[in-house]
């Protein structure tokens, strides 16, 4: 039976540690105990029987690595985290935990040494909170999302073959039953070639819209963002020549990411600005890099047909379009790619335009992923 609290109207500071005891005694939602240095228990609180289901008699005593999985006792994380929190003071533990009925809960813990005005180690103290709901819908999320993933590139994969057979047998109509088709007929096995086309494109731009969660790690390491635009630039140069366009960049920073992503991104949004530029003017093109705080501003600016203020959000949306097919060739999933790129590294991507006054298109990367060297500027201008 717990004691009642009783508040007296001047307590003592004896009296004030007993109500503090019993407070801390009888939280139900944090699990809260006391150790030995040898990590021995020595306290209780009702959290950790409603927590970890120990009565006060089977927890006294036992060593707090009880609640630990059996294949995290052998690996000795327990004595590691003492250690840590012997040395550094503290140690934060998120892991998954043992109850006594031998179930699972994910935990947060922090594990604080204690010591004496002299700084003797006492002993240490450890606070839990159940994070297990929480854990649980973040990785039914997950799978979720790669269900979807594996789904759209399954989906997308599949559907290639006979888009192909039906495009290439309407082709062969057209070459070889020319002269049997009156002119309606040949209109309507264009519209049929047409649209075999653009849904050929659309099913390629969602199968590598799919791949994206698949490519981290598989594609080196950046060594300066310079040679990843290099090579976005160099894959665009068809385009470029056609259209007279140049590109020009500031220094760039080291990165230390994904380096077939970063190239992706670097072509999504360079290629993005050479399509929508103005009728019979060159596009030209500069990318900046400035360190603002924690992150690097990463920022391409064009001379293009730019866009109303405020559509700048849902432009990077997938499938959306601003302008027709018949104006402008695409699927709509480039912009979408590359706020997913930035995003999985724990940037920002954003838009500013006005029509017929060019658009400047930034993404973020944080310092932590990033060196602060950085290189020479360079110019790239078509052929």
């Amino acid at each position: 039976m717990s004691e009642p609290l009783i508040f007296p109207a001047n307590p003592s500071d004896e009296e004030m540690a007993r109500m503090y005891r019993l407070q801390v005694r009888e939280m139900e939602d944090v699990a809260m105990f006391l150790t030995t240095p040898e990590g021995r228990i020595t306290s209780w609180n009702v959290g950790v029987e409603k927590v970890f289901g120990y009565t006060e008699q089977e927890w006294l005593g036992q060593h707090f690595n009880i609640i630990f999985n059996e294949e995290d006792r052998a690996a000795g994380v327990h004595d590691g985290e003492m250690q840590v929190a012997t040395e550094q003071g503290r140690c934060v533990d998120v892991r998954w935990h043992r109850r006594k009925d031998g179930s699972r809960v994910y935990m947060t813990g922090v594990l604080k040494g204690l010591r004496d005005e002299k700084g003797t180690l006492l002993g240490y103290s450890k606070v839990f909170l159940d994070d297990t709901a929480r854990k649980r819908l973040e990785d039914a999320l997950t799978q979720s999302n790669r269900d979807l993933q594996q789904f759209a590139y399954v989906a997308s994969h599949d559907l290639q073959e006979p888009l192909r057979t039906l495009s290439s047998f309407a082709e062969l109509l057209r070459l070889r039953y020319r002269e049997n088709f009156d002119q309606q007929a040949q209109q309507f096995l264009g519209f049929i070639i047409d649209a075999s086309t653009r849904m050929g494109a659309l099913i390629s731009d969602l199968l590598a819209f799919s791949q994206l969660a698949h490519e981290e790690g598989g594609g080196g390491v950046s060594v300066h963002l310079d040679d990843d635009l290099e090579a976005a630039v160099t894959l665009l140069k068809a385009s470029l020549d056609q259209s007279g366009g140049t590109i020009t960049h500031d220094p760039l920073p080291n990165i230390d990411l994904e380096r077939n992503q970063m190239v992706r991104l670097f072509q999504n949004l360079l290629g993005n600005s050479v399509k929508f530029r103005r009728r019979e003017v060159p596009p030209r093109i500069h990318v900046s890099a400035d360190r603002q705080g924690k992150e690097w501003i990463i920022r391409i600016e064009d001379n293009g047909i730019g866009f109303p203020p405020e559509q700048a959000e849902s432009i990077f949306a997938p499938f959306k379009r601003l302008h027709s097919r018949e104006d402008y060739a695409g699927s709509g999933i480039g912009l979408a790619a590359c706020k997913r790129i930035v995003e999985s590294y724990g940037g920002r991507i954003g838009a500013e335009g006005r029509p017929g006054e060019g658009a400047t298109f930034w993404f973020t990367i944080p310092v932590s992923a990033a060196d602060q060297k950085s290189f020479g500027s360079h110019g790239f201008p078509s052929g």
